[in-house]
């Protein structure tokens, strides 16, 4: 029993420096990333104060908003990847009325984008229902993002004994298998002003639980991801959830 604890403690303790080590290099990443958007709506809105009756004024403002959504978007990534493992509080947790969840608050997304979204299946799990609903919710965003118009993105959730699956399939323009063996690494993405931060977030979650990301795709065939997650967590995730109680 002594054995095992110690054991749980050096893993802890190994992912906790290598996740240390990882923020560190994502930090240096936000603070480049962020100046670029912050330097230009410095800019754009000095110009709209000096002159704030031209017309240009109107289209600078637009693009004021789009770049503090950007920043936005790069904070909440960061913000979330860099929660403590403490946090992840396992308990008994069907999947398919978090991807229900996760699918009504994209809806308006979908639809601006004119993608259907549906899913199907169920599968009960020990796990923290509230970072997976958060790895379900970037999946999902990522999909629609790669999707045309009039297309569906599809998740489908699956028990297999002693583990569940959770597939997001999309039809977009898929991937070749140098871009698919580079998701996941933050800052890089396949959109010209994606972050990357939401596989990272996705897979940081999936892996504390003791579960895997692993993603399928093909140029102009779309892509699946699949979330693997067992029934029961590792004892170093239900440790660390009654240290945090």
């Amino acid at each position: 029993m002594r054995e095992d604890l110690a054991r749980a403690r050096e893993e802890m303790a190994s992912e906790a420096l290598a996740r240390a080590r990882c923020l560190e290099q994502i930090g240096t990443k936000v603070a480049h990333e962020l100046k670029n958007p912050l330097t230009a709506v410095k800019a754009l809105v000095q110009l709209g104060v000096r002159n704030p009756s031209e017309a240009p004024s109107h289209e600078r403002l637009q693009v004021v908003e789009k770049e503090v959504a950007r920043i936005q978007e790069i904070l909440a990534g960061y913000l979330s990847f860099t929660r403590p493992l403490q946090e992840v509080r396992p308990e008994r947790t069907e999947l398919r009325p978090l991807v229900a969840d996760a699918l009504l608050a994209l809806s308006a997304r979908a639809d601006q984008a004119s993608v259907q979204l549906s899913s199907q299946g169920d599968a009960t799990v020990e796990a923290d229902p509230r970072r997976i609903k958060e790895a379900i919710l970037n999946l999902v965003a990522n999909a629609i993002e790669a999707t045309p118009p009039g297309g569906e993105v599809v998740v489908e959730v699956r028990s297999l004994g002693d583990h569940a699956e959770i597939a997001v399939r999309d039809k977009g323009r898929g991937m070749p298998a140098e871009t698919v063996k580079r998701l996941g690494t933050p800052f890089f993405s396949t959109r010209e002003e994606g972050t990357g931060l939401g596989v990272v977030l996705a897979r940081s979650v999936v892996a504390q639980h003791g579960g895997s990301l692993r993603y399928d795709s093909e140029p102009g065939r779309g892509t699946t991801a699949t979330v693997t997650l067992p029934a029961r967590p590792p004892s170093r995730c239900r440790d660390a959830a009654r240290a945090a109680r």
